[in-house]
């Protein structure tokens, strides 16, 4: 890893990929050190970051543009073993896990299962306890999603993802991020400055990136390690 320097963020994240030779996506980006104008010339800082290549091509990407597909031959390992998943086994199996699991916490409820896809199990959770499943933040539907997903991988079904909700609130959630992300582009644009947002896990953060994603005023990437993992929305 090697530090850049720029008059702005973005400056400092080219001059990076310049040397580099590797693309936005193809990088991870620390902000080491805030860019300041000083006074009369005096303390002027630039502004400095650091590039980390991804060792994981499919790590999260700053635009996160979906990612294509790798072509498999009609008869690989990975296909076969693709077709040997039960997905209604699996999720029957998850929903009885998960029944468990909110049992042990208290709640009383219902589980509705909804097979989308091949590779994506919605599961809506009916409780009159939504505030308290839900938690601050969403930090305990998103705990017991992530759980599930553990769960269901451990299952060997790698390839399906799971989707936690209840009372509407990934719904809402969406918008509310959808609002965040223009909110917080606008102040970005009116200070000059970059503004980090709150920790939030991939899912979300891949939100917030889509939504600026034409935005041609600002620049999204992420920073830091999980569960601290942030956004940082920097004007260009």
């Amino acid at each position: 890893m090697t530090i850049y320097s720029g008059k702005t963020i973005q400056d400092a994240v080219e001059q990076g990929l310049t040397a580099l030779s590797l693309t936005q996506d193809q990088v991870e980006v620390t902000v080491i050190q805030q860019p300041k104008n000083g006074f009369l010339g005096f303390g002027r800082k630039l502004a400095q970051v650091e590039l980390a290549k991804k060792s994981n091509t499919q790590t999260e990407t700053i635009t996160d543009k979906p990612s294509q597909k790798p072509v498999y031959d009609a008869h690989t390992d990975s296909e076969e073993t693709e077709n040997t998943i039960d997905v209604e086994e699996v999720s029957q199996k998850l929903a009885n896990y998960l029944n468990d699991v909110l049992e042990a916490m208290g709640f009383s409820f219902k589980l509705k299962l909804d097979l989308k896809s091949r590779h994506s199990i919605y599961i809506d959770i009916d409780t009159d306890q939504e505030s308290r499943l839900i938690g601050r933040h969403g930090r305990t539907i998103n705990a017991l999603q992530n759980l599930s997903q553990i769960f269901i991988n451990r299952l060997g079904a790698n390839n399906v993802n799971v989707e936690l909700d209840t009372a509407n609130y990934r719904s809402r959630r969406s918008e509310s991020l959808v609002q965040l992300a223009d909110k917080t582009a606008r102040n970005a644009i009116a200070n000059g400055k970059p503004v980090y947002l709150n920790p939030m896990p991939a899912f979300e953060r891949k939100q917030i990136h889509n939504a600026l994603a034409d935005n041609d005023h600002v620049m999204t990437y992420s920073t830091g390690k999980e569960p601290h993992r942030v956004i940082v929305v920097a004007p260009k």
